[in-house]
């Protein structure tokens, strides 16, 4: 749904089971979707990993990705040409050249993120991208900051080890993080800065340490 000024809702499209939804920089919105087991194996052979994702512009819905082990929060690089997608069951984030039509294509699981002793996976959820490149990524690790050639540059626990569900820039300047834990909201100044789906194409000069 779409809300007005005013609170008057208007339905953008029906029929996707959306988790995470992202405004496209060219207009249009990113929904990651995740199928039950059973539809899965109606849907495709690949029934473990049922994560999708769809575009949604103009009224019209179309799948632009699938095969993702539970698709979560999904960011798009400064210069807006690359879209990270993270795998919540995994310990990669997938990322794909966006295409002007709003096609996804040239997969790659690019970004490697560190795990817990004990687990499986990453368990991420979130993701944002930061104005001059590096990825940020909501983990049980803590926050995994990652430069924009792939590798984990640093790993931000919070202070009282609890698992970072989601994470954000933001602040008056945009140099706040912003980590969401249960009911707390952490936050502390940074060097990098937020953008957002108004942000002007940015260059992206390499993300040193």
């Amino acid at each position: 749904m779409r809300y007005d000024a005013n609170g008057k809702g208007t339905l953008v499209a029906s029929g996707i089971p959306g988790d995470y939804v992202m405004a496209a920089p060219g207009g249009g919105l990113y929904v990651t979707v995740n199928r039950s087991p059973d539809t899965r194996r109606m849907a495709s052979s690949n029934a473990e990993a049922g994560g999708e994702v769809w575009f949604v512009k103009d009224g019209k819905k179309r799948q632009v990705a699938a095969g993702l082990k539970r698709a979560a929060g999904m960011a798009y690089r400064p210069d807006q040409w690359l879209l990270a997608v993270a795998e919540g069951d995994a310990k990669w984030a997938t990322s794909y050249q966006m295409e002007p039509d709003g096609s996804l294509s040239h997969p790659e699981r690019y970004f490697w993120l560190h795990v817990m002793d004990g687990d499986d996976d990453a368990g991420t959820e979130s993701v944002c991208y930061a104005r001059e490149g590096q990825v940020l990524f909501a983990t049980r690790a803590g926050i995994q900051i990652c430069a924009d050639d792939g590798p984990t540059q640093g790993i931000l626990p919070l202070p009282d080890r609890s698992r970072v569900q989601n994470a954000c820039l933001g602040g008056r300047e945009l140099d706040t993080l912003f980590a969401f834990s249960g009911d707390r909201i952490w936050r502390r100044k940074v060097k990098i800065h937020a953008m957002g789906a108004f942000t002007p194409w940015t260059k992206v000069n390499g993300t040193p340490l």
